[in-house]
């Protein structure tokens, strides 16, 4: 009889080896990889030392830990403590649009909703208590160079009835009718991409905050990661201008406190053109650091392997005395997994392993020996291990 997959019976608590990123970022596991953690540690204390902006490019090949890095950096706790202590910060994850149609209004629509209205609203009437009323609607001006946006963001910051919020809530999505704009004051609606991009820059501004200082401590430091930009190259080229002249205007209206994370799945480390024709040449030109995510060398996929089977979120407790700590794999029999892969990605090295522990429990070989050796391996690999 087949045993059902116990992950306690081989002395962890969950699957280690996800294939997809857990959506809560205090779930998020880092294992081995110091060099490429050391470079992200280093951009972040760079962003707490200097108000300049960055513009950051991650990339490497599908799987080898883009969205992981984003997903996992998004928990403070994860952030260089020197980070914290010398500036708030506040991260965004997005993901690139991937419908063709309006993606621009698609990346405004989940950019409003992934901060979420409220938040929006707080951070502007906070900047407007702080400040005069002309000195505030002249930093709105700057930013947004737009007196209807100008005068909308200052309504959403000071209008306390529930309809008037209602109405401006409408406004900033794009829903506005003529008698709405009326109720308002306002002239017209956000009509098109560089309005809404404009939008975006301002919003950040405020969580960012309009201190006339470079003073690190009032302000805060926002990062925004937008996965999966690869997707642009299938746009129409006018779809695609757009969405790379509204990054770039964010980028030129925020030149301060603000770092900017674009992840991207290429293969070779070096192909300029193929940046170029994905981003835009104007983007790539502010590009200021940038991330390879290479596949890992046989040992340091051991060293990942076995650093996430170790970690205290899946095994908190001691191993049993003779146990290698590649349990529930011998550690040769994980050696040969590993050396005969096709390609050392995290995600194809979590696929397997999962693919070969929940083989090894249906096989109800945990029955009879104490961990997966180099046999069971073997013969897996005849039958093809987890299918391309």
């Amino acid at each position: 009889m087949n045993r059902q997959v116990n992950w306690s019976h081989i002395h962890l608590k969950s699957n280690p080896f996800g294939t997809t990123p857990p959506t809560n970022p205090k779930d998020i596991v880092w294992a081995g990889m110091p060099k490429l953690k050391n470079h992200f540690n280093k951009i972040f204390m760079d962003a707490s030392s200097s108000p300049t902006t960055q513009v950051v490019l991650n990339r490497g090949n599908w799987g080898c830990g883009k969205t992981h890095a984003s997903l996992y950096f998004a928990n403070e706790d994860n952030l260089p403590s020197k980070v914290t202590t010398r500036t708030q910060v506040y991260t965004i994850n997005l993901r690139a649009p991937k419908e063709p149609g309006n993606p621009a209004q698609d990346f405004y629509t989940d950019f409003l909703e992934k901060i979420g209205f409220t938040l929006i609203q707080e951070r502007i009437s906070n900047i407007i208590k702080n400040h005069s009323e002309a000195e505030i609607l002249q930093c709105f001006q700057e930013v947004l160079e737009s007196e209807e946006l100008t005068r909308a963001f200052w309504l959403l910051g000071t209008e306390v009835t529930e309809e008037k919020q209602a109405l401006l809530r409408t406004f900033f999505f794009g829903g506005c009718t003529s008698t709405d704009l009326k109720k308002l004051g306002l002239a017209r609606k956000i009509s098109n991409a560089q309005d809404r991009f404009k939008v975006i820059a301002g919003i950040l501004h405020c969580i960012i905050g309009f201190d006339k200082s470079h003073d690190l401590s009032q302000h805060t430091r926002v990062f925004l990661w937008i996965d999966e930009m690869e997707d642009f190259i299938f746009f129409p080229s006018s779809q695609f201008r757009i969405l790379s002249q509204g990054i770039r205007e964010i980028i030129d209206r925020l030149p301060n406190f603000f770092t900017l994370f674009l992840n991207m799945s290429l293969a070779e480390p070096e192909l300029h053109e193929d940046l170029e024709a994905i981003l835009g040449k104007a983007v790539v030109d502010r590009i200021t650091d940038s991330v390879y995510f290479p596949e890992l060398e046989p040992e340091e996929a051991m060293d990942y392997v076995r650093k996430l089977l170790n970690d205290p979120y899946y095994r908190d407790t001691p191993l049993p005395q003779g146990y290698p700590t590649t349990h529930p794999f011998d550690e040769t029999a994980l050696t040969v997994l590993i050396e005969n892969l096709k390609k050392r990605t995290p995600m194809e090295i979590n696929r397997q392993c999962s693919y070969v522990i929940n083989n090894a429990f249906r096989d109800n070989i945990f029955e009879e020996d104490w961990y997966i050796e180099t046999a069971y391996i073997l013969k897996l690999e005849k039958r093809g291990l987890a299918s391309e």
